[in-house]
């Protein structure tokens, strides 16, 4: 992975949870597989993932059960295990994101918030109440939308001083 690409951390539960989050700029390390998605997973819970050094690292750290795939030889394991609603979101979303042309590094988060919430809602039949839900819940809206420079600021800093 290049140093000049983002990378994005994407992550599904059984439970039908979902996240996608920028990590950093340049390939993953423990730390940014720590911040994406450390909060949300569990002693106890068990991660699927490809086989990235970073992760294996990460989930033995935090001493999770792990189960590793290289997508294009293998896609389940022990009839169970498999990383297919992932890779099928990340597809998925590359596709989506093809009609702006290209999205911002500053605004990524903001696009991918977008896509897991357009997922969430797509088989319900009241989408509209849906939308107007999540934004009357949402009363930190104002805030995180005040941030977004900040965070792109945490994102890039690191990248620059590399330079």
């Amino acid at each position: 992975m290049s140093n000049d690409k983002v990378s994005v951390v994407v992550a599904s539960g059984r439970n039908g949870g979902r996240t996608m989050l920028v990590a950093k700029i340049g390939r993953i390390d423990a730390e940014s597989v720590q911040s994406t998605i450390g909060g949300f997973i569990a002693p106890g819970n068990v991660l699927c993932s490809d086989s990235h050094p970073s992760i294996i690292k990460w989930a033995r750290d935090n001493q999770l059960e792990h189960h590793t795939f290289v997508a294009s030889r293998q896609h389940v394991k022990d009839r169970c295990y498999h990383v297919q609603h992932v890779n099928s979101r990340d597809n998925r979303y590359e596709r989506w994101v093809k009609k702006f042309y290209g999205v911002s590094t500053k605004y990524l988060q903001g696009y991918l918030n977008w896509f897991v919430f357009l997922e969430k809602i797509k088989k319900s039949a009241l989408q509209g109440l849906e939308l107007a839900r999540c934004v009357a819940k949402n009363i930190g809206a104002i805030k995180i939308y005040s941030s977004i420079e900040r965070k792109y600021e945490k994102l890039i800093v690191p990248q620059l001083s590399k330079r």
